[in-house]
Parts: C-alpha cells; sequence; structure tokens
C-alpha cells in the first residue's frame, strides 16, 4: 500500500497517558495523531530547544485511525 505524505506544522503534542499523540495542523484543522515514542522524544526535543520555532514535519499519517505511519523529513520555521 502507498503511503501519502503531507507536510504538518506541529502544534503541541499530549505525553501523558499510555498512547501518546502529537497535534498537527493541517489547514484550519488540528488533528490528535497517535505517535510512538523515538519520533516523539525528536519533536519534544526540537520544540524545547528552539522556543519561537515552529516546528514542520513531512509524514504519512493513517488518516482512518489517526495514527503517524512514518516521517520522512523534520524542518523548522521561525515565528514572526
Amino acid at each position: 500500500m502507498k503511503r501519502e505524505y503531507a507536510t504538518y506544522e506541529v502544534t503541541g503534542y499530549d505525553a501523558k497517558g499510555k498512547i501518546k499523540f502529537i497535534h498537527l495542523k493541517e489547514g484550519e484543522f488540528i488533528l490528535p495523531v497517535e505517535i510512538k515514542g523515538d519520533d516523539l522524544t525528536k519533536i519534544k526535543k526540537m520544540m524545547e530547544l528552539n522556543p519561537g520555532v515552529t516546528v514542520i514535519v513531512h509524514a504519512a499519517v493513517d488518516q482512518k485511525r489517526m495514527r503517524l505511519q512514518e516521517i520522512d523529513g523534520y524542518s523548522l520555521r521561525k515565528d514572526g
């Protein structure tokens, strides 16, 4: 099955429960997408080390299950 990749803005994350979520912005919508530990650790570090910067991911998301399949790349965008 071919994966569809898109670019998303990371608006936050929820790592409190057993299942971890990352919040991805697509247009006007914020999507809570399930994420695995290693990818979440990288994103958390990028957000903590770069205040005032937006983390952008190029990723494949399973829209039915709202689960991250794979992150193809990361980039940073300076806000303001």
